[in-house]
């Protein structure tokens, strides 16, 4: 189990990761301007705006990339966490109901599963499942605070980074 700790309460893109032991073991950066790999609108400002999502663990950065699957009012997304050209992880974010209902997380590699919600009044709760089975959970640890931090409570016999990819998923979802 580890804890992610928004870095500013002004900017909820910035993360740090931290273990048990209250060491900082890696970070997590949204871009200024997120580009998908299939976009229309190219960043305007190459040389000026931060376009990738990065992930630094042990000293190591993965990339985040995305694209879009469907060109709607709500589109569907596909995130791939990158180490260099290798894919680590993948995962789709799809809408299931047509106009009100939420996206569903889909995760796709390395194993097949689902990241849910779960209701909460204040604070945000999400469960990774395979196979109707609950592996693990993501849950803020306080109702209310000014800066978020959240538990990461998954097995071992998943790598860090996509843990990580995995939180980057849940935050994705829960305050954009």
């Amino acid at each position: 189990m580890f804890v992610a700790k928004q870095q500013s309460a002004f900017s909820g893109f910035a993360y740090d990761f931290f273990d048990a032991d209250d060491s900082k073991i890696g970070t997590l950066h949204w871009p200024d301007f997120a580009e998908a790999t299939n976009a229309r609108l190219k960043n305007l400002l190459p040389g000026f705006l931060s376009t990738k999502i990065e992930i630094n663990y042990d000293g190591h950065d993965y990339q985040i990339v995305f694209e879009y699957l469907t060109r709607d009012w709500n589109n569907d997304v596909r995130f791939v966490l990158k180490d260099g050209d290798a894919v680590l992880a993948s995962a789709d974010v799809v809408r299931v109901k047509k106009f009100f209902g939420r996206h569903t997380i889909m995760i796709l590699q390395p194993f097949t599963g689902k990241v849910s919600k779960r209701s909460t009044f204040f604070a945000t709760r999400y469960e990774v499942i395979i196979d109707g089975a609950v592996i693990g959970t993501l849950a803020e640890k306080a109702m209310l605070t000014l800066k978020r931090k959240l538990s990461i409570n998954l097995p071992g016999s998943i790598s860090l980074p996509v843990q990580f990819f995995i939180f980057f998923l849940v935050c994705n979802h829960a305050y954009r």
